[in-house]
């Protein structure tokens, strides 16, 4: 019997991915595993240079993933590239290789992001007073050390009084912190192309071959969007207590762009599968009163709004989300079929005897187990959780909090895979 043509594998994987999301038994449950640096790392290469050489980090991850079989390959998205980061001069993110020595890390470790208050407790009206003015203003020069010129940005009557934008405008490009700003953009413009350059091939490459690429397309979670960037972690918790009302209005006031991020990706995204990446309201974080009132309304409403222009929301529940499993049932209920829950530690059996009728579940092969093994043990978790979860359709295999780590043995990968294509034949 002669082999089947990469694009009748790459319609017959991409079918098990989205069989599985409609909660419908396909042939075999599908395995997509998500990946920073591990491929990079089997090549040889250090953290510097797959975030200095997009073109060498794709071949490298082409040449890793294509051997698996895997019903879906990571999108390389995750790594971005080093050369835009110093150009704009970015502040919230640490990495190896920066030029900035106060933002660099040694050269085999991952990128780390820098907390902050890059928003203080008492600007809270200002920004609401004037949103893109603020943002550019205040937020722009905090976050990009290179575009510190824009606090000095025409206000919003110089530029819309036609005469005064004629002077003030072009004025505003002769001031020395311009001209650097200036050459900012233009500097991270041309890198920008060449990262995207590079992914571009990696997917066409990657098509050849019949392997269909991951979600590319990802969004926030508003209350996230705050925390993460804005008023930090200490901030927005403390926001909680002393000015809970200014804190939901912020969080409420992202929560349309939240939507429409993802909508504007919509046709260039490889496929509608939309990544949510949920840092501060797992088990921990805050309280299920708290989480009630500052984390789920609008991460609902977020999840509500890409149903409703045809995307499928896919959050990814990092770290434990066991109090929260009564919210994600209800929400599942009212969107079945429509949405991936991603998981890290929480207990995916549960998840699955609460809602895996309704939602498609997604992981969450122990970070630990790659990375230690042994591969049997690898092999024996992935068997479990085909048996418990697989039934009637809705499951995903993947790893936990960062898909394959980047530490993870080969063998132990090896063994993930092929525990899903030894125990996960659906049989009719």
């Amino acid at each position: 019997m002669s082999e089947k043509k990469p694009r009748e594998l790459f319609k017959e994987r991409n079918k098990r991915v989205f069989d599985a999301i409609a909660l419908k038994e396909s042939d075999r449950v599908p395995i997509t595993p998500f990946a920073t640096f591990y491929a990079s790392r089997q090549k040889g290469m250090t953290n510097k240079e797959a975030m200095y050489e997009p073109e060498k980090f794709c071949q490298a991850s082409f040449e890793v993933f294509s051997e698996f079989g895997w019903d879906q390959v990571p999108y390389p998205f995750a790594v971005i590239s080093g050369s835009i980061l110093d150009a704009l001069g970015v502040s919230f993110l640490k990495w190896p290789g920066a030029k900035d020595e106060i933002q660099r890390l040694k050269d085999e470790q991952p990128f780390q992001y820098v907390e902050g208050e890059y928003m203080k407790a008492d600007e809270y009206k200002e920004f609401f007073e004037d949103p893109t003015g603020f943002t550019l203003r205040k937020i722009m020069p905090r976050h990009f050390s290179r575009l510190k010129a824009f606090s000095s940005f025409p206000d919003a009557f110089s530029l819309a009084y036609g005469f005064n934008a004629i002077l003030q405008f072009p004025a505003f490009f002769m001031m020395p912190d311009s001209q650097d700003l200036l050459n900012a953009i233009k500097e991270s413009v041309q890198t920008l192309f060449k990262w995207m350059g590079a992914m571009s091939k990696y997917e066409k490459d990657m098509k050849k071959k019949g392997y269909p690429v991951q979600f590319f397309n990802a969004t926030f979670a508003p209350f996230d969007g705050v925390s993460d960037v804005l008023r930090g972690m200490r901030g927005s918790m403390l926001d909680m207590y002393r000015q809970p009302e200014n804190l939901l209005k912020l969080i409420d006031f992202f929560t349309e762009p939240a939507i429409q991020n993802a909508v504007n990706l919509k046709n260039l995204a490889p496929n509608n599968i939309v990544f949510i990446p949920l840092h501060r309201g797992a088990d921990g974080f805050m309280s299920n009163k708290q989480f009630e009132t500052f984390y789920w309304p609008t991460l609902s409403k977020v999840m509500e709004g890409l149903i409703k222009n045809d995307l499928i929301p896919m959050p990814f529940f990092e770290g434990s989300y066991n109090d929260r499993l009564e919210y994600l049932q209800e929400f599942a209920k009212k969107h079945k079929g429509k949405l991936i829950y991603w998981f890290d530690r929480t207990d995916i059996f549960k998840a699955k005897e609460m809602f895996g009728d309704y939602a498609c579940i997604r992981g969450n092969i122990p970070a630990s187990l790659l990375v230690f093994g042994p591969p049997k043990k690898v092999e024996d978790y992935v068997k479990e959780c085909i048996e418990k979860c697989a039934e009637g359709g809705g499951y995903i295999v993947d790893g936990g909090v960062s898909g394959i780590p980047d530490e993870a043995k080969p063998e132990n990968v090896k063994a993930m895979t092929e525990a899903v294509f030894k125990y996960g034949v659906y049989r009719k």
